[in-house]
């Protein structure tokens, strides 16, 4: 949010990679953001995602536990952020219960430092040497590409990782007021307290769905024929 600048409403699609020291790419995903008025969403699509530390398998059963498709909303009204899984029909909100994870997500200060000037898409963009401080005194500095015709929008991140980099580019920028309806809960879905009720509700839920209405298991009746 403290990078958007000027921008207060947008829609853009983000393609994120993480590459190694040697710029292998071992993980890259593509997510939906939309901005109105404070209020902040995104989408990720699990198949659009690729993670090396990720089977097939495991993806499948992500997808059959209604995992696969993520929304996660950030409400200004009541400074809320939930977690929404359309494969589900179900949200949560994600709460912050300790102080020190919170301090460690609460930007306090912003610092940019002009380094260069390059061309991105077609966009004339500055390059801005980004220090972001937190509430903690900890610091994450990345690198920012700013679109001049797009508000300062940052086209096109890069930020260390471990021993690589996170590398984040936004294409399909669309600056006009996206639609409120896709800031707002779906009066459809379930809401829990927590994100670990929510699973085991939905664990209970496929369980039961192996069950017959007597209750016993699938499989050969008593004396069946085989």
């Amino acid at each position: 949010m403290e990078l958007f600048g000027k921008n207060e409403a947008f829609s853009a699609t983000a393609h994120t990679s993480i590459a190694d020291e040697k710029g292998r790419v071992g993980h890259h995903m593509f997510m939906k953001y939309a901005l109105l008025d404070g209020n902040f969403r995104t989408e990720m699509d699990m198949a659009d995602s690729k993670n090396k530390k990720m089977s097939a398998e495991e993806a499948e059963q992500m997808k059959a536990m209604g995992m696969d498709k993520i929304i996660m909303l950030h409400r200004s009204a009541d400074n809320k952020t939930y977690m929404v899984y359309p494969g589900m029909k179900a949200y949560c909100e994600v709460t912050q219960r300790q102080t020190e994870v919170k301090k460690k997500h609460t930007v306090t200060k912003v610092d940019k430092t002009e380094v260069g000037k390059d061309t991105i898409d077609g966009h004339a963009c500055v390059r801005n040497k980004v220090v972001m401080t937190y509430e903690d005194g900890g610091t994450r500095e990345m690198m920012v590409w700013s679109a001049k015709d797009l508000k300062d929008f940052p086209i096109k991140t890069e930020m260390p990782h471990n021993k690589g980099t996170i590398i984040t580019a936004f294409r399909d920028i669309d600056q006009s007021r996206p639609d409120s309806s896709l800031f707002s809960l779906p009066s459809d879905y379930t809401a829990y307290g927590s994100m670990q009720e929510m699973m085991m509700a939905n664990m209970q839920k496929m369980m039961g769905g192996m069950m017959p209405p007597g209750g016993m298991p699938r499989g050969p009746r008593p004396g069946a024929d085989e």
